[in-house]
């Protein structure tokens, strides 16, 4: 069976979960976009065995990249290769060198960082005119993305950078990602949200810029469960702002089959620990007898058969064994 969302996506089989552990899904992310021209992304390197696993971000232009607590810095002079050295930057922001010892670098961009040591061998008499270079081999921070995204980790940027090209550069969202995305700043202790949408119109107004030290959160998406005498039972994601009804989920699958008992419906809900049903009477819905019911995620809408009691009475039984057998529609990935 296949999940389906408003706008054009792709499909991945669920494998079967326990109840309502549902939302556990493992999708695999499709490859990133291709790069900018400023860098190169190796988001999946492939090992011996096939496997990929994520792999580093090569930029190729870092002289604007601000250096930080944790980057790992070599550090060489040209025509000197006995002062080279590979430095991380320590929590005070210094790095130690030979001959100058201490110098400050955590604030500055690596060009600006190059041109302080320079100064610092020609002030303390050691070089003339030495021509220093700093290549950051490990970046400490950058953007950091969390959730569901295919290779969570941080990503550096070079002054400022677009959301969907950081997603892109991290492998793009995963299946179940939502659409909600919050970008928190630590250093102003703010935050943003950012709606991703089916159009691509709003989808490029929603490309932001994210500069480092953010912290870029994708959530995993809801998703509601129609079974039962519904033409195309399946799981549907929920978009985020958009309010889900019963009858509204139930038009999501297709309809009713001529077998269904709508009078009988009902969803199947989990209220702690413990198991509820809610009377979903579609038949009277439908005529605007009584108000619509809403879904939360990860309800199942059971739509009985017409055929006696017996399945009737096992509906949450029967609603679940069919919900864990669904699948679920990757979201796009950017």
């Amino acid at each position: 069976m296949i999940l389906q969302t408003g706008g054009p996506c792709r499909a991945v089989v669920l494998f079967p979960a326990m109840m309502f552990a549902l939302s556990n899904v493992f999708a695999q992310a499709t490859p990133s976009s291709p790069a900018s021209p400023e860098r190169t992304s190796q988001s999946a390197a492939t090992t011996n065995n096939g496997d990929s696993s994520p792999g580093p971000l090569v930029v190729r232009d870092q002289t604007r990249y601000i250096l930080s607590t944790g980057d790992v810095l070599e550090v060489s002079v040209y025509g000197v290769p006995e002062l080279t050295q590979k430095t991380r930057v320590g929590n005070s922001g210094d790095i130690n060198l030979p001959l100058v010892n201490s110098v400050h670098v955590s604030g500055l961009s690596v060009e600006d960082a190059q041109a302080k040591i320079e100064r610092a061998f020609r002030d303390g008499n050691y070089l003339k005119n030495p021509h220093v270079t700093i290549l950051v081999s490990e970046y400490g921070t950058g953007v950091e993305l969390l959730g569901e995204v295919a290779h969570p980790g941080i990503y550096p940027v070079l002054g400022s950078r677009r959301l969907l090209d950081v997603l892109s550069a991290a492998g793009g969202t995963t299946a179940s990602a939502g659409r909600e995305i919050t970008i928190a700043n630590r250093a102003n202790h703010t935050q943003r949200t950012v709606l991703l949408s089916n159009d691509p119109q709003k989808t490029m107004e929603a490309d932001v810029l994210v500069y480092q030290g953010e912290t870029v959160f994708v959530p995993r998406a809801g998703v509601i469960y129609v079974v039962g005498e519904v033409l195309q039972p399946s799981g549907f994601a929920m978009e985020n702002k958009t309010e889900y009804t019963a009858l509204r989920a139930v038009a999501m699958a297709h309809g009713p089959t001529k077998f269904a008992k709508l009078s009988q419906a009902k969803i199947v809900r989990r209220a702690g620990d413990s198991v509820v049903e809610i009377p979903v009477p579609l038949d009277q819905i439908e005529r605007a007898k009584t108000p619509d019911v809403k879904m939360q995620a990860e309800d199942i809408l059971y739509v009985p058969t017409n055929k006696g009691k017996v399945a009737a009475s096992r509906s949450v039984d029967v609603a679940i064994s069919l919900a864990t057998g669904l699948a679920i529609v990757a979201m796009p990935r950017y």
